[in-house]
């Protein structure tokens, strides 16, 4: 199976190679380095692409999500792809309904402010991030909701059928 120029040629390696019945191999000898997004946006940024190119491979090779074609691999791709990318819809699940039941029960209505509080901090954490100052543990919350948003983006942008041919790594 030939690349595509939008593919996310990590994951797509990795199906196809499955799909032949080969095999991949853990080396702990073999050692990559990468530099890492620094800050927020840039962050963002790089998600979104992967994440829209994870679907549309995804997509092209959804018959690999049948366990009846590809064994306990579908499991993987159900569990460590779509699922993952689906947190979002859960989340607001979670809080619109925190919500409906903090009207009647003094337990979620603490949970909904826990909740509350958690979107402020990671709010927050990009306000302070975005003038420069050291987020520490706020990083934590700030990465755990840019992560879910880009999810939400990507998603919103493989079904307009945007893809990505062509980044610019950080160098």
């Amino acid at each position: 199976m030939p690349m595509y120029p939008e593919a996310c040629s990590d994951f797509l390696i990795c199906t196809v190679m499955y799909r032949q019945h080969l095999r991949t191999v853990f080396e702990p000898g073999a050692v990559c380095t990468e530099q890492t997004n620094s800050r927020a946006g840039n962050e963002f940024q790089m998600r979104v692409r992967v994440i829209s190119q994870t679907l549309g491979d995804l997509w092209r090779n959804r018959d690999m999500m049948n366990p009846f074609v590809s064994g306990f691999y579908s499991v993987q791709l159900i569990s460590h792809k779509l699922l993952r990318y689906a947190a979002p819809v859960f989340l607001l699940l979670i809080l619109l309904s925190t919500a409906l039941l903090a009207a009647d029960s003094w337990f979620f209505a603490g949970l909904l402010a826990i909740q509350a509080a958690f979107y402020l901090i990671a709010l927050g954490a990009w306000v302070l991030e975005r003038k420069n100052f050291k987020l520490g543990l706020l990083a934590a919350p700030l990465y755990f909701v840019l992560a879910n948003l880009s999810s939400t983006v990507a998603f919103y942008k493989f079904l307009r059928g945007e893809r990505y041919v062509r980044w610019e790594p950080i160098r």
